[in-house]
């Protein structure tokens, strides 16, 4: 293989991922199928299974042709497999004591892979024209709303329900990725995919948190973190198969507020369900950094939700810089805060951030707030953990004590 072939076969295989899964550059340029083909296609707000069903079909053919395309390119610019002159003995190479063997071999390999991918040309045309006989009625999306028409074998009635309700403007749509879409209405819960689309009725559909996955997305900050979530669909219905939707788990309570069935979180999986659970749980590490604040212990609960023991203290111990290290004015630096303990730490947090802007939430954690009850400016590393003076005694009064 020479370097143009290389060259040739890397710039076809990115070609063919671009096409399979187009990134978010060429979606906005229009250089995807739906796309490209949006005059066959129709729009999806007037017919929502029509349009499924045909942008399942092309995308089924064009990816059909990919292989095709492939030989066919290759065999009009490259002759690899050419008749050659047969290698005289000192042209071969004596690691590879069988070169006639191994050219037959791939020879042999490369025509099938050929007559497979004519075959796939071939077929998948026959196929998407048995789907289209009867009004689409063989189409596995069709099949799918069979299940839920009371008239066996029809789904018209059905799509024209679902079509109805996806033009509705309270519906929930959001993009999993570059080929699927989770599509909530009042009564129904949609997942599209590449050469599919999944139905589940939400009266007979059970929801439940399958697992949370997290993932570091900068390796010099722990804090910045990705949460995954895989939310099983169980349809209840006869011959519906379940299917999972993967969604940001900050997408988890608009998702949950959009549908009427309870989505069940096994007591194991813990997550973000929002931007508030997330900068709370950062908050909590920067505190348990800072230094430990002696207190005398206390019997109080917290004054925001009564339930938490009060565990910290707002103190100052910042240095007064920003970020780059230049003193602050005087009207930004913190102060003394002379409140006893009266918060928990989750929702000191919360009041934080509470009292911040959706445009700065990078930077959350660099903002300062102010106490609930004195109004003192202090900024998270002025925040301590409190510990009774009781369990900072030293070990010689311990044993003094004991003695």
């Amino acid at each position: 293989m020479d370097e143009s072939e290389l060259l040739f076969n890397l710039f076809y295989f990115l070609l063919c991922m671009v096409i399979i899964y187009p990134p978010e550059e060429f979606q906005r340029l229009g250089f995807t199928i739906e796309q490209l083909f949006s005059r066959f296609l129709g729009e999806e707000y007037l017919d929502f299974v029509g349009y499924h069903l045909r942008r399942t079909s092309l995308n089924l053919f064009v990816h059909s042709c990919l292989p095709f395309s492939y030989f066919l390119i290759h065999r009009l610019k490259f002759s690899v497999f050419a008749t050659q002159e047969p290698l005289e003995d000192s042209d071969l190479d004596p690691d590879f004591p069988m070169p006639q063997e191994a050219v037959a071999f791939k020879t042999l390999t490369w025509k099938t892979a050929q007559r497979f991918s004519l075959l796939a040309v071939l077929a998948v045309p026959a196929l998407i024209f048995n789907w289209h006989q009867q009004n689409w009625r063989r189409h596995p999306i069709c099949k799918a709303l069979s299940k839920y028409s009371n008239s066996p074998g029809s789904y018209s009635a059905v799509a024209s329900d679902i079509g109805t309700e996806f033009r509705r403007p309270e519906i929930y749509k959001k993009k999993l990725n570059s080929i699927s879409t989770v599509i909530a209405t009042q009564n129904w819960i949609i997942k599209t995919t590449m050469y599919n689309v999944h139905f589940a009725h939400q009266s007979n559909t059970s929801l439940s948190v399958a697992k949370a996955e997290t993932y570091n997305i900068s390796h010099h900050d722990q804090n910045d973190t990705l949460q995954m979530i895989s939310i099983v669909v169980r349809p209840m219905r006869q011959g519906v198969s379940d299917f999972h939707i993967r969604i940001n788990a900050l997408e988890f309570r608009n998702l949950e507020d959009r549908v009427r069935r309870p989505i069940a979180i096994p007591s194991n999986i813990q997550f973000h369900r929002n931007v508030i659970d997330r900068f709370v749980d950062v908050f909590k590490t920067q505190v348990a950094l800072n230094p430990i604040f002696q207190a005398e212990s206390t019997t109080d609960k917290c004054f925001a939700c009564m339930l938490n023991e009060p565990n910290t203290k707002i103190h100052k111990q910042c240095a007064d810089l920003d970020r780059h290290g230049a003193p602050l004015a005087e009207g930004a630096c913190c102060s003394n805060c002379y409140c006893r303990p009266m918060w928990c730490v989750e929702c000191l947090a919360r009041w934080f951030a509470a009292r911040q802007t959706d445009v700065d939430r990078e930077v959350w954690l660099e903002q300062k707030c102010t106490c609930p009850m004195c109004r003192a400016k202090f900024c998270v590393l002025d925040v301590s953990y409190i510990r009774p003076a009781a369990d900072l005694r030293s070990p010689t009064h311990e044993a003094d004590d004991t003695t």
